[in-house]
């Protein structure tokens, strides 16, 4: 039953919530849980659904009125992962890392030192980035000072302000929130989602923004880049949708949270392949 719901579109949300509905009706699902199902699609829309905006469409639908605290009970702050969309999602698109690689605007990334790539992403000579090897050892300093980068892990995905900054527990750190910049891009970690359902999460989630950037973290996900923008709320929708579809909510609620560095090295050994690169989308 759950496959042949009605496929969220770009634009229409009203209309498509309205024919969700009766889709459920027609099921035979409940009113209460077809207000649950139209909300749990909250963050994997283009924008985020009115408070009582699924209550209404259920309403009208079945012809009946709904417990005012069904009603009142608005999507949570943050959405949570929507299996039954990204599983559509890989059931429909049938994309595979083999694509990204084949799609990719630059080509043989395998080849591609981490200083060359990083160069692209952060390219002020001067600016400060904080590369670890690990979570707990790690570097603020120009690019051009850090050495042995195909053996790094990590990186925060913004400049830094300054080398040093202050923790909350007020001790000098080079990794701090404090002495983080503005994010520069919105790394998605799917760690939720089966990793053969990435490649069509990506390719469906650069339909609102371009991907810059997609590797694989050295285990079993893959990370996607995207550039941030100039509008704090268009980012911040953006962030829902990413999250609805399976993204890490921790890289949202922290701009300092280290992601896996391009060409590095897992501590397991393992590269953190780049298998998608796109230029032309960067900030």
């Amino acid at each position: 039953m759950k496959a042949d719901f009605p496929q969220p579109p770009i634009t229409g949300i009203h209309t498509w919530v309205m024919e969700f509905a009766w889709h459920c009706r027609k099921g035979g699902i409940n009113a209460v849980e077809a207000v649950r199902l139209i909300q749990a699609y909250d963050g994997t829309l283009r924008r985020h659904l009115q408070p009582r905006e699924a209550a209404d469409a259920v309403e009208k639908a079945y012809s009946a009125k709904l417990d005012p605290s069904v009603r009142s009970k608005r999507p949570p702050e943050l959405p949570t992962w929507n299996s039954t969309e990204t599983a559509r999602l890989h059931r429909d698109m049938q994309t595979t890392v083999a694509d990204l690689v084949a799609t990719s605007p630059e080509q043989d990334l395998e080849s591609f030192h981490p200083r060359g790539i990083l160069e692209r992403l952060f390219p002020e000579p001067d600016g400060l980035v904080c590369i670890g090897e690990t979570a707990f050892s790690f570097h603020t300093a120009p690019l051009r000072d850090h050495g042995n980068l195909r053996e790094k892990q990590f990186i925060a995905p913004a400049f830094m302000l300054s080398t040093y900054g202050e923790t909350q527990d007020g001790k000098l750190s080079m990794h701090a929130k404090s002495n983080t910049g503005p994010r520069r891009f919105i790394v998605c970690d799917f760690d939720e989602p089966a990793p053969e359902q990435h490649p069509a999460i990506i390719v469906h989630l650069a339909k609102f923004r371009p991907v810059v950037m997609a590797l694989s973290s050295g285990g079993k996900s893959l990370h996607a880049w995207f550039p941030t923008t100039t509008s704090i709320e268009d980012d911040r929708l953006f962030w829902r949708l990413c999250i609805g579809l399976g993204a890490d909510p921790a890289l949202f609620r922290n701009h300092s949270q280290f992601v896996r560095l391009p060409n590095g090295t897992r501590d397991n050994g393992n590269r953190q392949t780049v298998v998608y690169f796109n230029p032309a989308a960067l900030p």
